[in-house]
């Protein structure tokens, strides 16, 4: 079974400057739809062939991105079958913690993506470590945005996956998901997954990126860290299949190329890995929201007004 731990949701209601002017430094030609909207048929398309998968909005007022957590709540209950929802937090905002207790309890979204630069802070900053505490409080994985991003928001200095490590020393507990190997600093996300019992990192958006998914394969294998390994796409902006698409050439490249080899057996571990059952998700159908969310329509322009201006 294949699960894709790593999908977004968001429509253009959710978007402003500055994620819009920098969404033109994206690349497309692995994308299976439009990258700015996610719809439940363009959703389903794009994480084929996964049979699981996890999806999440974003909130992060530096980067012009905010989705609410009841939209991703909705949109869950909408596609059903065995995809879950993380809710996502932006800790600059003096409710972060008790939005997780509300999208936890009230939306049954179970799991956080964060991403620090995204939203002008570092993992270290005593707000988000509050979030961390939270999250390891009532044992929700966290997937971070921890590595370079295409938006002008926060500092390069504070996007350094070996910041984690300090965050895992303080709450070994917390499970982290780090995104895109952690990309440009591959080899640093390798050490941090090798300290930490609890430390994993997925493949995302790196089909766009084959040098430098080569050299995180490489390096999580060479520091006994492949088996914490996950895959994922970055859909919509890397569908599923271009990501297995792109992960199997860079496995065969390897063989011809590399010093360290993946072999087909681990390829096939790293497709198949039981992603819900290391991060500790019990049941891969949420809850349904007992009132009906706002639309984003209704509900962005006063989020914008009120956190970003």
């Amino acid at each position: 079974m294949i699960t894709d731990v790593h999908t977004h949701y968001w429509t253009p209601a959710h978007q402003q400057p500055p994620w819009t002017d920098g969404l033109s430094r994206v690349r497309r030609t692995l994308a299976a739809e439009r990258i700015d909207q996610v719809t439940i048929e363009s959703y389903r398309r794009s994480v084929a062939p996964a049979e699981r998968s996890v999806v999440f909005g974003l909130q992060a007022r530096a980067s012009g991105m905010f989705v609410p957590n009841d939209d991703v709540a909705a949109f869950v209950a909408a596609i059903g079958g065995s995809t879950v929802g993380f809710m996502s937090v932006d800790p600059t905002r003096h409710d972060a913690v008790e939005e997780v207790e509300r999208a936890h309890d009230e939306l049954g979204l179970v799991g956080i993506k964060l991403g620090p630069i995204y939203q002008g802070t570092s993992p270290l900053n005593p707000l988000t470590l509050r979030v961390f505490a939270m999250a390891e409080r009532r044992g929700l994985p966290i997937l971070i945005h921890q590595g370079a991003i295409f938006a002008n928001a926060g500092r390069l200095v504070d996007a350094n996956p070996l910041l984690l490590d300090d965050v895992a020393i303080a709450f070994p507990d917390l499970k982290i998901v780090i995104a895109h190997l952690g990309h440009p600093w591959v080899e640093e996300t390798a050490v941090v997954m090798r300290r930490h019992a609890n430390v994993y990192a997925d493949t995302s958006a790196l089909a766009n990126r084959p040098t430098m998914l080569a050299r995180g394969l490489s390096a999580a294998k060479e520091y006994g860290v492949l088996h914490k390994v996950l895959f994922g796409s970055d859909s919509p902006m890397v569908s599923a299949e271009s990501s297995f698409e792109g992960l199997s050439r860079v496995v065969a490249d390897l063989g011809r190329v590399s010093l360290t080899t993946i072999s087909d057996e681990e390829l096939h571990d790293i497709l198949h890995r039981p992603t819900f059952e290391l991060l500790g998700i019990e049941d891969p159908r949420p809850i349904v929201p007992a009132v009906s969310p706002v639309t984003a329509s209704s509900v962005l322009p006063h989020v914008f007004e009120e956190h970003i201006k």
